[in-house]
């Protein structure tokens, strides 16, 4: 996500290309959800979900569960209720005043993401990341967990025939199985962040990582085809971590300024295309121009996070 600086440990290489990216991945989102086609080739996906997991397992020793959970609990679940009760009021006045039944939207399945599809991703890392810390928990000894993700790289390998063998199983069911082998990727890189702590040696594992993954992606495709585009997109968002790691890792003040603002803008873009972007193109009928829905939304909804975070919401964007 967006997500997460907050939970990065002290003394670990910060890799500023990594908060780039995060930047980045949003953008390829917000694509996706304004004009029907990712930004980036559908990497931001899964840049986010392996960013999400691996920040909550890059330290040597784990976090105590319950400290773990509490950290959690007030980045993810609260923002994510705290959206769906206000999004849900949002949704019903959308359908009030376009002629709709006020609450004909609504669906059962909601409770389980909330009333608009695209903050599944809330619910899905909170889980994510509590398996991680679990697995992190239960290799004590540092061989135990440099074996252990060796083993998840290939898992999440394997993984990838999740989706691709179960099919269309409806929301937000396979936003979640395309999410599975994110769980096991982002507890591998967690942990050869945890036991690389200068960056030249951190470069090296990290290919040493996208090469093992990307075998194995590989082979899983040769056996199951229909796994190859999962594959393609895990592969192509590892690859540009690896890739942003090795760029010189030299701080900006714009990066340093946008990443905080990526959670509401993951949160909020979708409003504020509904609410403000798409009604002002209709009007001068530009509508049908992906680039301008694209290019419109994503600043103007970092924007109004910015304002926002200067507000009592700070906690919950």
């Amino acid at each position: 996500m967006p997500l997460d600086a907050s939970l990065r440990p002290p003394g670990r290489v910060r890799l500023e290309g990594w908060d780039r990216l995060r930047v980045l991945a949003a953008l390829d989102t917000v694509g996706m959800h304004v004009a029907g086609e990712h930004v980036f080739f559908g990497f931001g996906l899964p840049l986010f979900l392996i960013l999400a997991v691996a920040l909550g397992v890059s330290k040597k020793a784990p976090r105590p569960t319950g400290r773990f959970l509490r950290r959690r609990v007030d980045r993810i679940l609260l923002p994510w209720l705290f959206w769906s009760v206000v999004l849900a009021g949002e949704r019903a006045l959308y359908a009030a005043t376009h002629g709709q039944a006020t609450f004909a939207w609504a669906r059962a399945e909601m409770l389980l993401y909330g009333p608009r599809i695209h903050l599944w991703f809330l619910p899905l890392i909170l889980v994510a990341g509590l398996l991680a810390h679990l697995a992190h928990r239960a290799t004590g000894s540092r061989r135990a967990q440099v074996g252990g993700a060796v083993f998840a790289l290939l898992a999440a390998a394997a993984l990838l025939a999740l989706p691709a063998q179960l099919g269309a199983v409806g929301w937000p069911f396979e936003q979640w199985l395309f999410s599975v082998p994110a769980v096991a990727l982002g507890f591998a890189l967690g942990r050869r962040l945890a036991h690389a702590p200068e960056l030249p040696s951190l470069r090296r594992h990290l290919l040493l990582a996208f090469a093992a993954f990307a075998g194995g992606a590989l082979a899983l495709a040769a056996l199951v085809p229909a796994s190859a585009a999962y594959g393609f997109r895990y592969a192509g968002g590892l690859g540009l971590l690896v890739l942003a790691a090795w760029l010189p890792n030299v701080p900006d003040r714009l990066t340093r300024r946008f990443t905080p603002l990526m959670l509401g803008v993951y949160v909020l873009h979708p409003v504020v295309y509904l609410w403000l972007i798409k009604p002002a193109l209709c009007f001068v009928e530009l509508g049908d121009v992906d680039a301008l829905r694209v290019g419109l939304t994503f600043p103007v909804t970092m924007a109004l996070v910015a304002a926002l975070r200067r507000t009592g919401l700070r906690s919950v964007l």
